[in-house]
């Protein structure tokens, strides 16, 4: 048992945890992760990737959040740094203890001499009292500490690291946190309890505040198929404005949103014989990067719309291609059904209009708006890490802010000598010690002088 609790509590299996840990953070964040439901979009991207993705896909990378690995990781480092403050609780709770007499004279600590035969134990203790140190005289011996909750402080960084891990498991693994993904597009509101999330099985929480803005602005920057600058200007529910972008998110409340792509979102009309318009809407088309079909329906069942969107169309000898993301000659690769009938297949030009029967004519709208693809989150328990975190701050400028610094003087005699040590920063404390001496020495000269004039 005494064996098993020494390897359990040991730096290098602390060492080798965090590393494990970091391996898996790393993958966390550059390996595509895929949850519950996604196998099919697992199985395409394992078969696009080859040997890499299923030697990936074995290791269980691809599902890191919840998985055995980060648990077992997390768990194993919980236990690790437990049985590590266990230990080493009293033993730090001693060495905030200030001792009961300077029982020090045998200590092996770097000493020097110094020139202050005629100064008292009582002058030394004034002197150290007003560098910070707390004294202990006893005949000839004064002993001095400072810094003396150090060692409580780096207790307390531990127990904070380790509330931080409980803390960061019980908020991943938490089955009330809320997270929906929603396409709002240029000119649209948002209200969060009639929010048609893009997941069907997406509940939307009642227990709290609600969240409403307007998107007015979409501003993107891309270079080939990657993204390189999206930005979202909102319009918040006190009527303020606010940014949203790919790594900077809206918050409000308990809530976060975070912009993350865009799409094309253009409009269709179904208009009669004398122009008036029957039906009509913005379709959100498939995001950017343009890599598929969408559909849509524009009645009742088996009356759909197929399209493929080209915002800079170019007509190539292998196919429709596209010049970039901005709508500068915009077509759609149409195809039309009604009642389950085909109407038109085709390439169509903004507002051109394609007969549909009955005098009916359907055509997409030349203004062509984009909608960002926005994460909304609910950030709960954010303030108990925020707790700890401050008790780890804390924790750590017990320990830097103040060093443990001891020092132990042999005053008056035959050979006066002052004594030291300091946990950390030897060389910065040997300055301190060669301070301290010069200024006990040049005391007693002082004293010396004093008394001859006398």
């Amino acid at each position: 048992m005494r064996r098993s609790i020494e390897v359990l509590g040991s730096g290098r299996l602390a060492i080798a945890l965090l590393a494990a840990l970091a391996l898996l953070l790393f993958a966390y964040l550059f390996v595509p992760q895929f949850g519950p439901g996604e196998d099919e979009r697992l199985e395409r991207w394992v078969e696009g990737a080859g040997t890499p993705g299923r030697v990936v896909r074995w290791l269980g990378l691809t599902g890191v959040r919840g998985s055995a690995w980060l648990n077992g990781t997390f768990a194993l480092l919980s236990v690790n740094l437990l049985v590590c403050l266990i230990r080493r609780c009293r033993p730090a709770l001693q060495r905030c203890r200030f001792p009961d007499a300077p029982h020090m004279s045998h200590v092996d600590w770097p000493s020097r001499a110094i020139d202050a035969g005629c100064l008292d134990a009582g002058e030394v203790a004034r002197i150290l009292r007003r560098s910070g140190y707390r004294t202990l005289v006893s005949g000839d011996l004064v002993y001095g500490l400072r810094g003396r909750w150090a060692a409580a402080g780096h207790w307390l960084f531990h127990a904070g690291l380790l509330l931080l891990i409980v803390a960061g498991a019980w908020l991943a693994a938490r089955p009330a946190s809320f997270r929906g993904t929603i396409g709002v597009g240029e000119g649209e509101s948002f209200d969060l309890s009639r929010a048609p999330f893009l997941s069907t099985n997406t509940v939307v929480p009642t227990d709290g505040p609600d969240l409403r803005f307007a998107l007015e602005r979409i501003d993107v920057l891309t270079d080939g198929g990657e993204v390189r600058r999206l930005e979202g200007r909102l319009f918040t529910s006190n009527g303020t404005q606010a940014p949203i972008a790919i790594n900077r998110p809206y918050r409000e409340g308990p809530y976060q949103v975070l912009a993350h792509g865009f799409g094309h979102m253009p409009g269709w009309v179904i208009v009669d014989r004398r122009g008036r318009m029957l039906k009509g809407a913005w379709v959100k088309l498939v995001p950017f990067p343009l890599d598929g079909e969408d559909t849509f329906r524009i009645g009742p069942k088996t009356s759909d719309v197929r399209v493929r969107f080209y915002p800079d169309h170019r007509a190539a000898e292998d196919g429709d291609r596209t010049a970039g993301d901005e709508p500068r000659n915009p077509r759609f690769r149409t195809s039309i059904r009604l009642l389950g009938e085909p109407i038109y297949d085709g390439l169509l030009a903004a507002g051109e209009r394609v007969p549909i029967g009955d005098g009916r004519e359907f055509f997409f709208l030349p203004e062509i708006r984009r909608y960002l693809l926005l994460d909304v989150m609910r950030e709960t328990g954010h303030r108990v890490v925020f707790a700890i975190l401050a008790l780890m701050i804390l924790g750590l400028v017990l320990r830097y802010g103040r060093l443990r610094k001891e020092i132990l003087v042999r005053a008056g005699g035959g050979s006066p000598r002052i004594s030291g040590r300091c946990e950390i920063l030897e060389s910065l404390f040997e300055e301190d010690l060669e301070r301290l001496a010069d200024e006990m020495s040049r005391r007693a000269r002082g004293a010396t002088i004093g008394r001859m004039a006398s």
